[in-house]
């Protein structure tokens, strides 16, 4: 058996490989991140073994593993992927503080060699192509914030008082306003027709001409209306309202090939919940994959507390530091996929307000003196559990007849 670890690089990777007996075979080397790259990796281990004895071990950093993950994958090489907190803790072991992508190839060698570690289960086709399209929604919805909250940092040097006007600054109208008049000084001088022709197409049952003078009214009122440089910050706003429509056309555009996807088991089982929509519930089967491989304890083979796993997947376990008698705060630890637990968060907002079984949950805990984000953390921590119930059961979800020995447990799953 031949066991080679691969540090994973953007165009290049460390290679290291190790015996039967586990020590080094020659010095770790660098591969290019190409077809020639993995060629030549490739007669360098059939020089050495038949390929069906040949266990590849490599970092899931970024997307960069993909290329040489495939490519072998179809070689009858065993490969598995591997969290880089795994090896990171074994690379902090050496004591001269080493760190080097050699260096760091022979430590994921030596991982995979003692075989101390969960490997990354395999995606399937589907499976894959829905998590692509939902990371890419989660970029571009990044992307879009990102613009809103630099248009707002612009908007309060030329008409600091616009987002009051409105209860949604990035609705329809406000756009519309600040495409055509990007700051106090130029709603100010607008012509009333104008803006009452704007009010108009993208309002209904107000009164429009009223609407329209508030707003030139609050205009000339403005502290900015008189900005020095509303000019050069003005083309700047209606770019970024540009890049804003740009943006939400990108996303629905996603949203479209999303929903044609078949929505896999635990997507399922989430929509039977109201107020879970149809989008998320897909966005948390993308990033969890098969869940059979949290029905039981990898190392234990356990079959108890599959939602635990779930929640320590998605970084939402707590994280207690405490020694002697001092006691820190508990934390989530954050160490998981982020866009799960934003989905997590989300959809946990979403059917507390629906669903009476997971208000009740909230509503307790709000109650009990909790923020509302951590109580929204207890409600989502309690769909995993009902979810983890239901996909063992083979059971579905109803509020008449939820799961009662999980709704009945009144404490956060930890």
């Amino acid at each position: 058996m031949i066991t080679c670890g691969i540090d994973i690089g953007k165009g290049r990777h460390a290679v290291a490989l190790l015996d039967e007996s586990g020590r080094e075979i020659g010095q770790a080397k660098f591969y290019d991140n190409t077809r020639k790259g993995a060629e030549k990796l490739l007669e360098r281990l059939r020089g050495l073994s038949d390929l069906a004895s040949v266990h590849i071990g490599m970092e899931s950093t970024g997307n960069y593993w993909r290329a040489f993950h495939d490519y072998f994958e179809k070689t009858g090489c065993k490969i598995d992927v591997i969290n880089p907190i795994v090896t990171s803790a074994s690379m902090a072991g050496d004591i001269r503080g080493r760190k080097t992508d050699k260096r760091d190839a022979v430590v994921i060698a030596e991982v995979v060699f003692r075989g101390n570690y969960v490997a990354k289960p395999a995606e399937k086709g589907p499976e894959r192509g829905l998590k692509v399209l939902t990371r890419q929604r989660g970029f571009l919805v990044e992307e879009c914030t990102a613009v809103k909250l630099h248009l707002l940092d612009s908007l309060s040097e030329t008409f600091p008082e616009f987002e009051s006007l409105f209860e949604d600054t990035f609705s329809v109208l406000p756009l519309a306003l600040l495409e055509k008049y990007p700051s106090a000084h130029a709603l100010a001088h607008a012509h009333l027709p104008a803006v009452m022709k704007i009010v108009k197409v993208h309002t209904r049952g107000k009164d429009v001409e009223a609407e329209a003078r508030k707003l030139i009214a609050a205009a000339k009122d403005s502290i900015c209306i008189d900005s020095a440089v509303h000019v050069e910050l003005g083309e700047c706003i209606r770019l970024s309202v540009k890049t804003v429509y740009d943006l939400q056309l990108r996303i629905e555009q996603v949203d479209k090939l999303i929903e044609a996807c078949e929505p896999p088991k635990v997507a399922q089982l989430i929509m039977k919940i109201k107020g879970s929509g149809r989008l998320l519930p897909k966005v948390i089967a993308a990033e969890f994959g098969d869940l059979d491989r949290f029905v039981k304890n990898p190392k234990t083979g356990a079959g108890r507390d599959m939602h635990k796993r779930l929640l320590a997947y998605a970084g939402s376990e707590p994280r207690r530091r405490e020694s002697g008698k001092w006691r820190g705060r508990d934390f989530i630890s954050k160490r998981g996929p982020g866009q799960l637990r934003t989905a997590l968060y989300l959809i946990g907002n979403n059917i507390r307000q629906w669903d009476p079984n997971f208000k009740e949950v909230y509503d307790r805990k709000v109650a009990a003196g909790k923020h509302h984000n951590v109580a929204v953390i207890y409600v989502f921590a309690k769909l995993l559990e009902i979810i983890s119930a239901l996909y063992k059961s083979g059971r579905t979800y109803t509020v008449e007849t939820p799961m009662p020995e999980v709704i009945n447990n009144r404490e956060c799953p930890s």
